[in-house]
């Protein structure tokens, strides 16, 4: 016995989500310690906000995760390690394999209809010895936190995609 299915569509729906990475350029003469030492305070910071509802109860662990009720103190949402990737100096052969990297990319796609360009623009020789700070992962830095960054240190965002 075969069995078909006709179904009518009236409408579609395409899914657009938001997930990205992140990438600053620090443009001024900050050390990674001094980097690293001012983004734990920001992570610190966000943490203690996000517990007291500032950013909305979405982001009070607690009350996220725990179905018990229970009145303990809300555990940090984000640790550093959560947030941040490397966080490194932009050297001179870095810069030069990434551009040669692009450079092969689009010399090999050069004939397509598809998006043309390689890289997300950071990769430039006017950025080289500046400190990169990299997210972890897609949607892993809290907003606030980009902005607290730009500010803080002068910093470009580069956002990956």
């Amino acid at each position: 016995m075969k069995i078909s299915f006709s179904i009518d569509v009236h409408s579609t729906l395409d899914v657009i989500t938001n997930s990205s990475s992140e990438l600053f350029v620090i443009s001024d003469d900050t050390t990674i310690e001094a980097v690293r030492e001012m983004l734990q305070f920001m992570v610190d910071q966000w943490n203690e906000m996000a517990a007291k509802g500032v950013f909305g109860q979405w982001h009070v662990k607690n009350n996220r995760v725990s179905l018990s009720g229970s009145s303990k103190e809300p555990e940090p949402l984000y640790t550093f390690e959560d947030i941040f990737g490397d966080i490194f100096i932009y050297k001179k052969n870095i810069q030069e394999a990434d551009a040669k990297h692009i450079e092969e990319w689009d010399n090999e796609h050069k004939n397509s209809s598809y998006f043309h360009t390689c890289g997300w623009g950071y990769e430039k020789p006017e950025n080289v010895g500046k400190i990169i700070i990299e997210s972890k992962t897609d949607n892993s830095i809290p907003s606030e936190i980009m902005d607290w960054i730009e500010s803080a240190f002068s910093a470009k965002r580069w956002h990956l995609g």
